[in-house]
């Protein structure tokens, strides 16, 4: 069995299905039973997602429930039980419902970003995590922060990450290339990606500013894009099975796409 979920491009970069698309997906994904089937209740949902249930209008109850109508208009289930219906009834159900996944839509060959378990628990309980953790001796702003968000960025980085050996294994995004691609403000993603750093999940760099003649006497600068690599990859054996790489080095990794970077500037 695979220790980790795929969230393919597309539910990645449809900012229709709302900012709690990749969390639900990941429920779903890991709650799979054999027979490709989930039986979730929305209680159980929250709790999973370690959120307290609220089925007042607007609350997550009714923001979970709306993402997986959109996932059945999208044809993401076979079967599936009155999402619309559920919400209206406005109580914290136990009750259980089951879902039959299209495998077709679940199932995808490529294009696809892999979050591991152990990253998901640490992201769905990053408030205990992070509680006490420090940077320059500041606390972590967690403030409005959710896992949903931290999931959909991560989601992200992993789709759009280099897998190919003979390049190197990063990915560079402008705040604002982010913004447009997932929805995502650019305040949420610089706070992010300062909790995925000191959670060791992902490491991060920023290239050089361009200093560039706008007029005569006149300068500017160019904003670079950041850098992003995995903290640790997995690679496999002769036998098949998943084991860590020990010869990865994010650092290099990212030293040699900054390279890269910076000689394609020159050649502007």
């Amino acid at each position: 069995m695979p220790n980790y979920v795929k969230i393919p491009r597309e539910i990645i970069y449809n900012k229709e299905l709302g900012d709690k698309r990749v969390i639900i997906f990941s429920y779903l994904c890991s709650r799979r039973t054999l027979d490709d089937t989930v039986a979730f209740s929305i209680s159980e949902l929250c709790h999973w997602s370690h959120l307290k249930p609220n089925y007042h209008d607007g609350k997550i109850n009714h923001k979970y429930l709306e993402v997986l109508e959109l996932l059945s208009h999208y044809d993401y289930f076979k079967s599936y039980p009155d999402f619309e219906k559920l919400a209206k009834e406005k109580k914290n159900s136990t009750d259980y419902y089951n879902i039959q996944i299209n495998t077709e839509k679940f199932d995808i060959p490529d294009n696809f970003g892999i979050i591991y378990f152990d990253e998901l628990e640490k992201i769905l309980n990053f408030k205990e995590e992070l509680k006490g953790v420090k940077i320059n001796d500041d606390e972590i702003d967690l403030l409005r922060m959710s896992s949903a968000y931290i999931l959909l960025f991560l989601s992200y980085l992993r789709v759009n990450m280099n897998r190919n050996p003979d390049k190197p294994l990063c990915c560079y995004r402008l705040y604002q290339k982010i913004t447009e691609d997932i929805g995502l403000s650019e305040r949420y993603i610089s706070r992010i990606i300062k909790i995925l750093e000191v959670m060791d999940i992902i490491k991060y760099q920023e290239g050089k500013r361009i200093r560039y003649k706008k007029e005569e006497d006149k300068y500017g600068f160019l904003t670079t894009p950041k850098v992003f690599a995995d903290y640790k990859r997995f690679t496999k054996d002769e036998k098949g099975n998943q084991i860590l790489d020990i010869s990865y080095d994010y650092r290099k990794e990212i030293q040699k796409q900054l390279e890269i970077l910076e000689e394609s500037q020159k050649r502007i």
